[in-house]
């Protein structure tokens, strides 16, 4: 018989049956589209190989490079603020309180490393992180450093572990135990029944509801020349002054606004007074700092002010006399609460997307979700409207809140929960211009957004969109199954990025049974095509100031919650909401593998992986993953890099059922004609293994497949590999997969051509 060549339609598609799709593709697992061709996807390897690491899920990554030339990249986790340079993360995390403790605060219990710090009325949530200092050894334990909270008993308690177990159960700590509390940590997954609203957390699709419930701790950032703004959801802001030095901590902004003068003149006035006099108002503003000799530090403007050049101050004089006073830009008018800041790239306006309303006469306005906020032009430290400057606000009607705000090379777009706006600038004195495109439309998460040169993508709650002047839905042949695989109640972590190299958006999301990503699919905005696969990702930022892209890979570490012995199989943790699904942990010195997640508990749980030793581990041990929370550069080599030590990655792809004459006879391959492309493999002998599956039904499950290997004898100058292979499979349909699993392996599926004839009709 003459040979048969496959003839495959160029991407994924699983929007009909396996059997309807004939001459397509049904199947990806790490495998893309190139030149209409499917291709092993590039290896990932951590950004730095120093082990330096970082605490909490990352949400958000901003890359950019300094007058300096230094190339930063700011990271937001739920835990901590970071500032990446040099493969070093520098914790910037902003500080909230720093408190001295009553006498004798910390309590310790014998043979354990649970203490207990009394603080009254600390505020703190669980997994905050504080620095303690001044204590007297407690028990055998002298606190000193950083510390995880890891219980909350109550309002005036929280918990800690101890780097070794209290030799006695005691009280102590003495009278000079000084906390430090950084901001409170937020939380790494989305909980459920506690309250947010309906939409889009609680935003029920595709014929399915999930429980209302409180969003994790999602980030934006932008960065003002050297700086850096970093905008928690629905939270406060704040300001990092470019200091690669010393690396200071981030400040909120509206603390760094008050440091700021923007105008000096004269005042005069009297000791013990809260009025004082100025040569000239102008430019001052309520909420301005007033400094200057004989003032208190941090007295501002308050709300009293009539705008005469008579100020009331919020704390009386120290002194008296005429004296040169400055004040600042006024850090109370300012936004204290946003759901995402971003900056216009071209006019660098800052904008708050959701936004307390500015009032001269109140600082506590109501927060809007649907009101923009926007500071002076290439100024984030204005945001008062007034004749001399383009600060201003504008409310939006459609939804119940902003979603994401993106921006493109004309315009910003800005995307509540159920509708899509264009912002362009228009000039003095309207400044933005704002106009609704469309209102009919759903917006998976904050970071479901993104812009691919004019063009606007984002996933929806059951479909995909975009926009390019006007609003569609995006085609997808992987529709069905993206969300049908879908955890809503995770539906917030879902994010995306730009494979520019490769023409591509990826979107991350997690999978049915998963609480973290665990899944992704991908689109060709080039030619259309899409695929899919596993792959856990928690943020993304594209390849256009270093050399690959950037994706990170982390979780929240965590603790055992009791002792473990050197044979258990199932092991508890204080909380195992971000690990993935199945995994390799690492305890002390021990490597574990896990195959699945129940509560807290890992299940599945072999000892002494990867020639590890089995070992009993005490409660309270430290648990993390064998890749430790890190940046990894992506589309890097062929391998997974992430533990430090190249692993295999496994790729595959498989065809749709094929047959003849519409399967009105039986099929008999007894061989295949090989064609496939290895360039680039870094191994001296690259090999896919090629199987084919014969079923005699659609529904029928596929029979015993025949697995035939194809090895590269030589692939520079001329590619050389196996000729033919020999098969014998029969069935009425057969499909055929293409698979790696080797170190080093590049390859990309040309036409391969099969010796397949009829065989009868039984």
């Amino acid at each position: 018989m003459p040979l048969s060549k496959l003839m495959l339609r160029p991407g994924v598609n699983r929007e009909s049956t396996d059997y309807a799709n004939e001459g397509g593709f049904f199947v990806s697992e790490k495998v893309r589209f190139r030149g209409g061709y499917a291709q092993k996807i590039g290896g990932w390897q951590n950004i730095t190989s120093n082990g330096n690491t970082f605490d909490g899920v990352c949400r958000y990554m901003w890359n950019y490079v300094t007058l300096l030339s230094q190339n930063l990249l700011a990271l937001a986790t739920n835990q901590k603020l970071y500032v990446e340079l040099g493969g070093v993360y520098h914790d910037i995390t902003p500080v909230r309180a720093t408190v001295t403790l009553g006498t004798d605060p910390i309590a310790t219990t014998d043979g354990s490393r649970l203490v207990t710090i009394t603080a009254t009325a600390h505020g703190a949530t669980l997994n905050t992180y504080i620095s303690i200092s001044g204590a007297t050894a407690v028990g055998g334990i002298t606190l000193s450093g950083e510390y995880e909270i890891v219980g909350i008993p109550s309002d005036n308690t929280y918990t800690i572990i101890a780097s070794s177990a209290a030799t006695s159960t005691a009280t102590g700590g003495g009278s000079a135990v000084v906390v430090t509390y950084y901001i409170n940590s937020g939380p790494a997954v989305a909980t459920s029944a506690i309250g947010w609203g309906n939409s889009p957390w609680g935003f029920g699709g595709w014929g399915s509801s999930i429980p209302v419930g409180l969003p994790m701790r999602l980030w934006s950032i932008v960065n003002y020349g050297d700086d850096l703004l970093f905008a928690e959801r629905d939270g406060d802001i704040y300001y990092w002054t470019d200091d690669t030095t010393s690396w200071s901590r981030a400040v909120t902004l509206t603390e760094k606004i008050n440091t700021v003068p923007k105008v000096a003149t004269t005042a005069t006035f009297a000791s013990g007074v809260t009025t004082i006099v100025v040569a000239d108002a102008t430019g001052i503003n309520t909420g301005s700092v007033i400094a200057g000799s004989g003032i208190p530090s941090g007295a501002y403007v308050t709300t009293a002010w009539t705008g005469t050049t008579s100020l009331t101050l919020s704390a009386a004089t120290v002194g008296s006399g005429t004296v040169a006073v400055t004040a600042s830009y006024s850090g109370l008018q300012a936004p204290d609460r946003t759901l995402l800041i971003n900056s216009s790239p071209i006019r660098d306006f800052f904008i708050c997307f959701g936004s307390k309303p500015y009032n001269p006469f109140d600082f506590a306005s109501t927060f809007d979700p649907l009101l923009i906020r926007w500071s002076d032009q290439e100024n984030p430290y204005e945001w008062v409207p007034e004749i001399t400057n383009q600060s201003g606000e504008q409310r939006i009607t459609n939804g119940s809140m902003i979603m994401a705000a993106v921006s493109t090379r004309q315009e910003i777009v800005v995307l509540t929960d159920t509708a899509i706006y264009s912002m362009q600038y228009v000039g003095p004195p309207f400044v933005w211009g704002i106009n609704l495109l469309d209102q009919d439309i759903s917006v998976a998460s904050q970071n479901s957004v993104i812009a691919v040169n004019n063009s606007v993508y984002w996933m929806g709650t059951d479909k995909f969109f975009i926009y390019n002047g006007r609003v569609d839905t995006l085609p997808c042949t992987l529709r069905q199954h993206v969300f049908s695989t879908l955890n809503r109640s995770q539906i917030s972590q879902v994010m995306c990025g730009i494979n520019e190299a490769f023409s591509e958006v990826w979107w991350f999301y997690p999978g049915l049974g998963s609480q973290v990503n665990s899944l992704y699919v991908a689109f060709n905005y080039q030619d259309g095509t899409w695929h899919y696969g596993s792959l856990n990702r928690t943020s993304f930022v594209q390849q256009t100031l270093r050399d690959f892209p950037m994706l990170s890979i982390s979780i929240q570490e965590s603790y055992l919650a009791a002792d473990i012995s050197a044979t258990d199989t199932t092991i508890s943790l204080l909380n195992a909401s971000t690990f993935p699904t199945f995994g390799t942990i690492i305890i002390g010195s021990e490597e574990i593998t896990y195959t699945g997640v129940s509560g807290n508990s890992l299940t599945g749980c072999v000892r002494g992986a990867n020639s590890t030793t089995a070992a009993s581990h005490s409660i309270y041990s430290s648990v993390a993953m064998n890749a430790p929370n890190q940046v990894a550069f992506h589309e890097i080599g062929w391998d997974d890099v992430s533990t430090g030590v190249p692993q295999p990655i496994t790729a595959f792809i498989q065809t749709s059922d094929f047959d003849i004459a519409d399967g009105d006879q039986f099929s008999f391959v007894s061989r295949i004609i090989p064609d496939v492309k290895f360039l680039g493999s870094s191994t001296n002998t690259p090999a896919v293994t090629l199987s084919l599956f014969p079923h005699n039904y659609p529904g029928a499950a596929y029979g015993t497949a025949d697995v035939e290997t194809v090895q590269a004898t030589s692939v520079l100058p001329i590619e050389r590999y196996t000729e033919q292979v020999y098969t014998r499979i029969r069935g009425r349909q057969v499909a055929l997969r293409v698979t790696s699993s080797d170190l080093g392996v590049a390859w990309q599926m040309g036409a391969m051509r099969l010796d397949i004839r009829p065989d009868g009709r039984r």
